[in-house]
């Protein structure tokens, strides 16, 4: 189920990962999808779980919520698991 979500209702998120799979080149990447974002809007939906005391966590989709962010962009895609 897709849905849209004010960034306020996940502006505080949790993810993690080994922090051996982070490539140093991730300004460059965000840098390209701030301008994909920009020109085309957020084209794929970030997913994300909702924990038992009803929280939500990022589950994919961590660097277009931290560009939407910036952009002051105000709602964004979601889909739930």
């Amino acid at each position: 189920m897709e849905e849209t979500l004010s960034l306020k209702e996940i502006s505080k998120y949790e993810t993690r990962i080994p922090l051996d799979l982070i490539r140093k080149d991730e300004p460059l990447s965000l840098e390209r999808l701030t301008k994909e974002i920009k020109k085309e809007g957020i084209k794929e939906p970030i997913t994300i779980r909702i924990r038992e005391d009803g929280s939500r966590i990022v589950w994919d989709g961590l660097h277009r919520l931290i560009v939407a962010q910036d952009l002051g962009i105000k709602e964004i895609p979601v889909i739930y698991i």
